[in-house]
This record gives C-alpha cells, structure tokens and sequence, in this order.
C-alpha cells in the first residue's frame, strides 16, 4: 500500500480552499445600459478508495482524493446588430493521496491555468452566434465530442510528458485551446453547427479537427442529428503516440434522441463510421449504441428503467486496416455512465469505448424532490482482437441537492473481472469494491 502524506495534505488544504470559495455565492457584477458581467464559480472535491488497482502489481488498492475550482467572468454588450460576449476563466486542481487506480496520476499534482478566453457575436434575431478563442463544444449528447476533458497527471513514465494537471476523475478542464464555432438558429426545425476545435491535451497528442453539424429539433418528439467531421492534424509520435492514426481520419455520426411524443419515454440512438487517414494504415472503424427508458409517474418514488447496447469495433489482425474504433473527446454529459460507462470499468480497468462491447440496465428512484438514487448494472465483453477486458460491475449512487448551489453524491461500485487483459493489469482475478464521495458546487 502506497502512501504520500505531503501531497495528502496539499489536497485536503486545496479542497479546504474550494469548499470556503463556493460558499460565498457569486452575484452579478454589473448589468446596466445594455452591458452586463457576471461571475461565475464551479467546483468540485472528492475521496476515492478501491480494493485493487491496474498497475499490474497486486500491492493492494488505491486511496486517493481530487478537487477543483473554477471562476469564469463573462460579459455582454448590446450593439446595433445584436450583441457581442466574451468570457475569461480560471481553474485550480490537484490529485492528492496515492494517485487514482488506473495509474494516470501520482497524488503530486496541482496546477493553476486559464480554463476559458473566448470573444463571440450574436445577431439581433438570435439567428447566427460566431465565437472564437479557448472554449467549450459538445456535440449531441458527447458520444464522441463532449470537450476536451481527459486530464492525467505525472505517470512517471520516462520520456512521456502527458501530465495536465490531474484532477482525473472529476475531469474539470472540458475547453478546447482554441476554436472557432458559427451557430446557425434559424425559425423552424432546422439548426447547425460550424466547427473547428485544436486540442493543447498531450494525451490527445494536440489533435486538430474541423466539422459540420444539422440537427432537426421537434420539441415534443425529439432531435435527429447528422454531423461530418475531419481530423486535420495530430502531433505524431506526442504523449503516449496512441492517436498517430487519426490524421486524415473521417468521421460520419448519425444520431437520434427523444420521447416520439409519447409521455414518459426516453429513446436514444447513435451511429459512428470513421474512415481513411493520412498515416499508411487506414482506418475502417465504428461504434453505436440503442437506449430506451421509461418512468412509471404512476408508481411510488417515480421509478425510471433504462438499457442500452452499445458496441465499439476493435481491430482485427487478419487486415491491413485498422478497425480499433477512435472514442475522440467522449466525456460526462448526461449522467452517470454517459460516456464513462462503468465507474471501475471506463476509468481504470478498461474497457474505454473502444474495442468492446456493453450492456447496461438502470434503475432509478426519486425518494424526494432533492433526492436521486440509482443503481445500474453493466456486463463487459470484447470486439475482434481487441484487449479483452470482459467483466462486469454493479454501481450504487446517489445525488442529494443540498440547496440550489450544492449537490452531494456518493458512489459504491463493485467490479469483477473476467477477461484476460484485465485480470493481467489488476495482477489478480478478484473483485474490487470501489468508493467514492464527491461535493459538487454551481453557482
């Protein structure tokens, strides 16, 4: 069992700060003569133990705890033809303790940077809004764009630099270094998207990509999407050189979410194709998923029953190609398990959306209006000649909003492995309980 009572403390002193930051509620600044600035503040701070870790050794689990803290300024002016905005922001985070399971952090890392610098325009009629500089982006429900949000610290491997910071688990930092995005908005049905996004993470190897999205909105059946995007540079051979493939790479989504009009039901569908690249193995790879869910209004503690199937290509020896489905920038956007599927499984053990396939059933109960419980279980199995990463997991969580500024939530999971590339990595076939209690802030 590792131990760092240093950065320890360093952590409980950064989470001391974030938790008296985020109980002075922010207020708006200034809003008079068509002008307005605001400041905004999020945070989050968490303890996290496991039984075991992925190392490969079996020296026991991992005790760990993370935070972060983030302060946006944002302001607006009237113009004769609309508005202009802009904002500016700033994030501190850390990891402290023994780093997190899966090894992508040490416990020693702390850091303080610019999170958000954007300048954009809006039209009078709220038709066109064209932004440039360090932002967000998500596109659809982040299956494969949800930010830039993968964050790992010193991982001690010699002549790789892939440290951001850490904070891996709570994944904080979500803007992309520089971007330029046009939202088209017009009356009716039909919206879009221009975009061009340019990582500076050293796990994405600085990737570059530019694209275009179409969506069909119907407020009461729901949102179909069609997006094409080109990955148009990656700095090849950079952080742990896993990405050199993706440049030249084509991807085509197709996607679809709503209720069809009908009270009470949730449907939700996405599909992946990516295709050729500029590197001597092409890519031919995909990924989808189907999900359906219903609420029973009519039953005590309104009780919502969801699955889904998702499967994620994984390559296959026998060809020239490469079938390893890319996940890109998939984050956390609409709950738990969306797009880390399986707390244990998506940000330790593996698999990470890519070469496997997953099955997922929830379950979950609303006691009180300020109160959320939930319980899913998931069932891991691979693709092709992927790393077999079979197993399964049971997570327990739950989501207690304090007030209108703070939500509580704590986590049990429960992961077996199966599958002999994580039994390998765990350095035994036993299961892992897993821990966790997180405070999150939003003002």
């Amino acid at each position: 069992m590792k131990n760092n009572n240093s950065t320890f403390l360093k952590l409980n002193a950064l989470v001391a700060v974030l938790l008296t930051a985020s109980a002075v509620q922010a207020a708006p600044v200034y809003d008079q003569d068509g002008k307005s600035l605001e400041f905004n503040v999020e945070g989050m701070a968490g303890i996290f133990s496991t039984d075991e870790n992925y190392n490969g050794v079996d020296d026991g689990g991992n005790h760990w705890q993370e935070g972060y803290l983030k302060g946006d300024l944002v302001g607006r002016k009237a113009t004769g033809s609309g508005s202009v905005y802009g904002g500016l922001g700033v994030i501190a985070l850390g990891t402290g303790g023994d780093g997190d399971a899966g090894g992508y952090t040490s416990g020693d890392e702390s850091e303080l940077k610019i999170e958000n610098a954007f300048v954009g325009w809006q039209s009078s009629n709220g038709v066109f809004d064209l932004s440039v500089g360090r932002q967000q982006f998500m596109l659809g429900d982040g299956f494969i764009i949800a930010g830039d949000a993968i964050s790992l610290g010193d991982m001690g491997i010699p002549g790789v630099d892939v440290d951001r910071g850490g904070a891996y688990y709570l994944a904080g930092q979500k803007s992309f270094d520089k971007t330029a995005i046009l939202k088209v908005d017009p009356e009716g049905p039909l919206r879009g998207d221009l975009f061009w996004l340019q990582s500076d993470n050293p796990y994405h190897q600085d990737t570059e990509l530019g694209g275009v999205n179409l969506e069909w909105v119907d407020e009461a059946k729901g949102t179909l999407g069609l997006s094409y995007l080109s990955v148009l540079d990656v700095d090849q051979g950079a952080g742990f050189g896993i990405w050199d493939q993706r440049k030249g790479m084509d991807v085509v989504s197709l996607r679809g979410q709503g209720s069809m009009g009908v009270e009470n039901l949730f449907l939700s569908f996405e599909y992946v194709n990516e295709s050729g690249g500029d590197t001597a193995v092409n890519n031919d790879a995909n990924a989808w998923y189907v999900e359906g869910g219903w609420t029973f209004t009519g039953l005590p503690w309104s009780p919502t029953l969801n699955y889904r199937h998702a499967k994620f290509s994984g390559d296959d020896a026998s060809t020239t190609d490469n079938e390893a489905f890319d996940p890109l920038f998939f984050g956390f956007t609409r709950g738990f398990g969306t797009w880390f599927q399986g707390e244990v499984a998506s940000n330790y053990a593996g698999p990470a959306n890519s070469g496997n396939r997953v099955d997922r059933v929830e379950l979950m109960l609303q006691p009180r209006e300020d109160l959320t419980v939930g319980l899913q279980y998931w069932d891991f199995g691979k693709e092709a000649d992927a790393a077999d990463t079979a197993g399964n997991e049971v997570d327990l969580y739950a989501l207690w909003s304090i007030n209108d500024n703070f939500i509580f939530s704590p986590m049990v999971g429960y992961y077996t492995p199966d599958g002999s590339s994580v039994i390998a990595n765990q350095a035994n076939d036993n299961s892992n309980l897993y821990l966790q209690a997180v405070l999150m802030y939003f003002y």
